[in-house]
């Protein structure tokens, strides 16, 4: 059906038949690409069987007219949004009185003749010749297109000021892990640097120590050592069963009898050196460290990277 003299080019241009020059119905697309009403395409196909926009050559058997649904819903839709657009000369009857449809009941939003304004269905409803209806609604379309149009800037504004803070974060963000990676080298390079100094004092911690521990090792071993031959010199004396021998060897010479009034009971006396090395001491120490170190990887956009120093601790008892 031929469009009406008021359809918008604009939006029925995309949406017209090129054989019937109307508003699809029920549009399908050939393997082309283009789309025609299905009554059209058949018609024209049975008689050439060529694209009649393109002329490319269609195959009845290898071509499967498929609603092409999404032309449909537009064309249904924009001639819901605009129904007097694409009304034909026969249209502009009343169905009901055959009578020109010269008004437009503001109402009930659409169009009647002179009879059907005058008639019970139409009481106290308020009309308008078509034309003027028309500049009516299209002085509402532009006072809301200027609306419309407000809003889009404000929101195009809204749009970049949202994109420009995403090229901010996104900079931000590369600024402050560069940051970090700085902040943690530095980290990395001060564990290093203490974890060597405190291994270097645990090292002459031990060594001071174990040199003390050994001069009380070494004195002990002596005390040992002469309490053994002390044993020995008993054990060998009470195995001879001469009394003469026996009494000879404990009274001359370096006998036993003086090597037992020499013994003394030295062993409570002796010091044994316990070791004061603890792992508290360290913990205390890397705990420490370790707070130092969470609380200066603290990126800030405002302040340059703090380099760590920080003071070996005392590791002694």
């Amino acid at each position: 059906m031929a469009l009406g003299t008021m359809a918008s080019s604009s939006y029925s241009e995309d949406l017209t038949c090129s054989v019937c020059l109307s508003l699809f119905t029920e549009p399908v697309m050939l393997l082309c690409g283009h789309s025609f009403c299905r009554e059209c395409i058949t018609t024209s196909l049975s008689s050439q069987q060529c694209c009649p926009q393109c002329r490319s050559e269609v195959s009845m058997e290898k071509t499967s007219l498929t609603t092409n649904h999404a032309l449909k819903s537009l064309a249904e839709r924009l001639l819901k949004i605009f129904p007097w657009s694409f009304l034909v000369v026969n249209d502009w009857l009343c169905s009901e009185h055959e009578e020109k449809l010269k008004l437009f009941c503001v109402t009930d939003q659409q169009f009647v003749c002179l009879i059907c304004r005058d008639g019970e269905k139409h009481e106290g409803h308020k009309f308008k010749p078509v034309r003027e209806a028309a500049e009516s609604l299209k002085k509402e379309f532009q006072a809301f297109l200027q609306t419309v149009s407000v809003e889009i800037s404000a929101v195009e504004k809204r749009a970049k000021t949202q994109n420009e803070e995403i090229t901010k974060t996104k900079e931000k963000s590369h600024k402050l892990m560069s940051q970090i990676s700085r902040q943690f080298q530095e980290m990395h390079e001060f564990l290093r640097k203490r974890e060597a100094e405190i291994k270097n004092e645990l090292k002459l911690k031990e060594n001071e120590e174990v040199k003390k521990m050994n001069k009380s090792a070494n004195e002990i071993g002596t005390v040992l050592s002469g309490n053994k031959k002390i044993e020995e010199k008993m054990k060998s004396a009470l195995k001879i069963t001469n009394s003469e021998r026996f009494l000879k060897m404990c009274t001359e010479g370096n006998s036993v009898l003086k090597t037992k009034s020499y013994f003394q009971q030295k062993a409570k006396k002796l010091p044994v050196i316990n070791s004061c090395l603890s792992m508290g001491v360290y913990e205390s120490h890397l705990q420490i460290s370790s707070g130092y170190l969470m609380r200066s990887v603290r990126p800030s956009m405002d302040m340059p990277p703090q380099t760590i120093t920080d003071p070996p601790p005392n590791l002694s008892c």
